[in-house]
C-alpha cells in the first residue's frame, strides 16, 4: 500500500470535525514556504508588484484615491 492510499484511507474514516482540522494542517503543509518567507521575498515573487510598489511610492498623494473610495467599510 503506498502513503497515499495509506492517508486516503485514514481519512475516510475521520469525522467531519477532523477532516476540517486535517485540510488545514495539509493546507499548513502546502504554503509553509510562503508563510516562513520575508515580506520582501514574499512581494519579490508576485509577477510586477515590485514595479507596482515603486510606482505608487512615486504617485503623488493628491492623485491617490481616498481610502473610503478603495475600502467603504473603513
Amino acid at each position: 500500500m503506498t502513503i497515499q492510499e495509506s492517508v486516503k484511507k485514514e481519512i475516510d474514516s475521520l469525522s467531519t470535525e477532523a477532516l476540517y482540522a486535517v485540510r488545514d494542517f495539509l493546507l499548513f503543509q502546502k504554503y509553509r514556504d510562503i508563510l516562513q518567507m520575508d515580506d520582501t521575498t514574499y512581494l519579490n515573487s508576485i509577477p510586477n508588484m515590485p514595479d507596482s510598489i515603486k510606482k505608487g511610492i512615486n504617485t503623488p498623494f493628491s492623485e491617490c484615491a481616498s481610502l473610503s473610495d478603495v475600502w467603504p467599510d473603513v
